[in-house]
């Protein structure tokens, strides 16, 4: 049978993305802000994160929850992120706990880092230089999620996502970007195999594609998930082209 898994924001910028490839292997449910109810998708449960009451109701009888939803980027603290990122979060873990659900994956953000150089390795186990207030608010993520995990036994696992592009995305023509890509495939990869795991209590990792001159170490997700990148961008020679283009392995 099927684990069951909740996924919220999952029609999301991530989510539209992920959700397919995840239904391959699990039962996945959707929870959506009650604002969104014109979609018909039968998946969908309707619930806000800042409402206890929902999640409570949500999370019954599932396995797992992978937490997507956010403000996903640099926005207003006190009115968007601070509700959403701090109070949201703290609200999915506690009523994990309500339905003893012992495994969330957590999204997190390689902005949690963006304050180091980009010209030497960075371990996910590195001290935090975040990059603003949007990676602030995931650190805390990270920090109730391993408390979560320490005081109440779940397994708890904290991805800290690359730029998250779809396949052909204009941006993977930007040389800095495309080192920190994380695709599609891979992501589903990486968030199948944190589901299924039955050893990890709490880590933490960067989920990125293996590209070419990537400078977050991915190690330990080798190691400790058998991760293996599906894509990855590299430089090939395409002769029909004369030079040397950048291209995406297994678009």
């Amino acid at each position: 049978m099927k684990k069951k898994i909740l996924v919220t924001g999952g029609l999301g910028r991530i989510g539209t993305e992920v959700v397919p490839l995840l239904e391959k292997n699990f039962d996945v449910s959707i929870l959506e802000s009650p604002r969104k109810k014109h979609n018909q998708n039968k998946n969908i449960i309707y619930g806000d994160i800042l409402n206890q009451d929902d999640l409570n109701k949500s999370f019954v009888d599932m396995d797992a929850i992978v937490h997507l939803a956010a403000i996903s980027d640099e926005d207003d603290f006190l009115k968007k992120i601070m509700p959403i990122n701090i109070a949201g979060t703290y609200n999915i873990f506690e009523s994990a706990k309500n339905s003893s659900i012992k495994k969330v994956i957590f999204a997190s953000t390689f902005q949690t880092i963006w304050n180091y150089p980009n010209n030497k390795t960075i371990t996910a186990n590195m001290p935090s230089r975040p990059f603003n207030m949007y990676a602030c608010s995931k650190l805390f993520g990270e920090n109730v999620g391993k408390y979560y995990s320490e005081k109440y036994g779940m397994s708890v696992i904290c991805l800290r996502i690359g730029y998250f592009l779809p396949y052909g995305h204009e941006w993977l023509q930007d040389t800095e970007k495309k080192k920190c890509w994380c695709s599609p495939k891979d992501l589903n990869q990486i968030i199948t195999k944190c589901i299924l795991d039955e050893n990890i209590k709490y880590d933490v990792f960067f989920a990125i594609s293996e590209n070419e001159n990537h400078f977050l170490d991915i190690s330990n997700l080798k190691e400790k998930l058998d991760y293996k990148s599906i894509d990855g961008v590299k430089k090939i020679n395409q002769n029909m082209f004369g030079k040397t283009r950048d291209w995406f392995y297994n678009v």
